[in-house]
């Protein structure tokens, strides 16, 4: 339910206040998608081992909604 009402929020919800405080049908819209598109957990992980990152971890909250990631540069 968290991440349903997360998926709301930024497709439907978001835009809505974007338009309302910038006059622009677009504002905020590119949100949910950049979101829906950004690599997470290990796909993230594996991205930054391959530019020297070590000890990769994703720690994900609000069951998924949101991920805290942790590593440290070699």
């Amino acid at each position: 339910p968290f991440k349903q009402g997360y998926a709301f929020y930024t497709k439907i919800i978001l835009p809505l206040i974007g338009k309302v405080f910038s006059k622009d049908d677009n504002a905020y819209g590119y949100l949910s998608e950049s979101a829906a598109n950004f690599p997470y957990g290990e796909k993230l992980n594996n991205i930054l081992r391959k530019v020297s990152f070590i000890d990769c971890k994703a720690m994900p909250q609000t069951f998924g909604v949101a991920t805290i990631y942790s590593a440290t540069k070699k």
